[in-house]
């Protein structure tokens, strides 16, 4: 990169861990190409070519928060693509600033910003958003895998930054309404958030306690949101695929359901353009860069306006800058190879139970019994690289299985209580007619599905029970 006749040379953020809100590193600086390869020891990659340029302006602020000095970069202009013919192409407004300092002052400066600014975290680096900009197509390197000799907070580090990362993409894909898929792997992803957490919970002490209440909201708004996406693809598709296409009472269903979708979707965006999601955002990004559960000595974070943190994502998957691993932690030093055994054993002593049990089990126990299922499961595929053998894999593999089918038994309790919902005050007008008749639809097609999912239930069941996998 070149600016104002100072070259310089920086990561493009695409290493692990990944750190959303944060800069790039910078390699090397100098007044000429030939003074970068002399310091990197090496030789660029040439011939040299512009592609992206930034029209704008950089200001500088010093400041001084709880005793200790800040500086701020504000950047603000139009950043546009340059493709390999020199055409231009893609250009954006921009305004990203980055907040320098001990991290504890830098995560508090913006998380204050934040309180009344719509300043959210950027989930690119600066160069990335350049060559994309510039039409590059660029990979991300596969998540690494974690070794049995790893610290454990080390393999946390490297965890947490992935899951924030994909997190906070979905949230932004849904501001920009792109489909019902990131409302869905988002809901997936905060599950696994909540997973890690819980597993780790000897590292992160009262952190996760306190992330508990603003997760739980969250999974509040998306909850309604993904219940009637799956409503109406799951429940009302397949009925109406077996009915004529006119039939009145899937038509009025349908359109119903989506007003009672569009109206979830409203109040979940809302709620990821209010305060409380950014605080959130940034609360996220201190605890993938081990804010109160690692010291570190200095750290900077970078983050842009909403609208060009909207604008940066655009439905890309984020990539964030490379960050050396996080120190040996003091108070747990731990290997996680041993660690993750004694979690998962931990976690599956209150998973199992008896087959019997589940015979005459109420919907509602059943349900309680899934979502062990799904916290096992979460932890077993994100130590799936430190369980001996294949009994990870065969682990997961039944836990999905057992998942899935109790799943199909708590979609049909879903579904009757999303269209009795629709049900308005009694008026005896049509509408409460149709509300009527698609009740005793969704009920019958959903006990017709719990027929054959309760023994499915039992089977899955018994093979996950059948032999202890540790």
């Amino acid at each position: 990169m070149e600016s104002a006749g100072l070259w310089v040379t920086e990561r493009l953020g695409m290493g692990w861990p990944r750190r959303p809100g944060t800069p790039s590193t910078v390699l090397a600086s100098s007044v000429h190409p030939a003074g970068l390869e002399a310091k990197l020891g090496q030789a660029l990659p040439g011939p040299l070519r512009p592609i992206a340029r930034f029209t704008g302006e950089l200001r500088r602020l010093g400041l001084t928060l709880d005793g200790q000095q800040i500086e701020c970069r504000i950047m603000s202009g139009t950043l546009t693509g340059i493709d390999a013919f020199g055409a231009e192409s893609g250009a954006r407004s921009l305004m990203r600033a980055e907040i320098e300092g001990p991290l504890p002052e830098a995560l508090a400066l913006a998380q204050r910003l934040a309180r009344d600014l719509p300043v959210t975290p950027s989930l690119t680096t600066l160069p990335l958003d350049a060559l994309q900009r510039g039409g590059a197509k660029l990979r991300p390197p596969p998540v690494p895998a974690l070794d049995p000799d790893m610290p454990t907070d080390t393999a946390l580090a490297v965890l947490i930054s992935g899951f924030v990362s994909t997190f906070l993409a979905r949230l932004e894909q849904i501001q920009s309404r792109a489909g019902t898929e990131p409302v869905h792997q988002a809901r997936v992803t905060l599950r696994r958030i909540r997973a890690l957490m819980l597993a780790f919970r000897p590292i992160l002490r009262d952190i996760e306690m306190a992330l508990k209440p603003p997760l739980a909201e969250l999974k509040e708004v998306l909850g309604p949101a993904r219940d009637w996406d799956v409503f109406l693809s799951e429940t009302v598709d397949p009925i109406a695929r077996s009915l004529d296409d006119d039939d009145v009472v899937t038509g009025w269903l349908r359109k119903a359901a989506e007003v009672r979708r569009e109206a979830a979707y409203q109040r979940l965006i809302e709620w990821l353009r209010s305060p409380a999601y950014r605080d959130l955002a940034w609360r996220l990004v201190g605890l993938g860069l081990g804010h109160d559960w690692v010291v570190a000595d200095q750290a900077a974070v970078s983050h842009d306006d909403t609208t060009a943190a909207l604008a940066t994502v655009e439905g890309a998957p984020a990539a964030e800058p490379a960050i050396e691993a996080a120190p040996e932690a003091e108070a747990q030093p731990d290997l996680i190879g041993p660690y993750t055994i004694r979690c998962l054993e931990h976690r599956w002593k209150k998973t199992a139970r008896p087959t019997r049990e589940l015979l005459d089990m109420p919907a509602p126990e059943l349900h309680g019994l899934r979502i062990k299922c799904k916290k096992l499961r979460y932890q077993a595929e994100m130590f799936q690289d430190l369980v001996p053998g294949k009994s990870g894999r065969r682990l997961i593999k039944r836990l999905t299985n057992a998942q899935a089918s109790m799943g199909l038994l708590n979609d049909g309790a879903v579904a009757t209580e999303l269209v009795r919902s629709l049900r308005s005050e009694p008026s005896g007008n049509a509408d409460e007619l149709l509300a009527a008749e698609a009740i005793g639809l969704i009920r019958g097609y959903g006990i017709g599905h719990a027929r054959d999912s309760r023994e499915a239930v039992m089977q899955a069941w018994r093979k996950l029970v059948r032999h202890n996998p540790f």
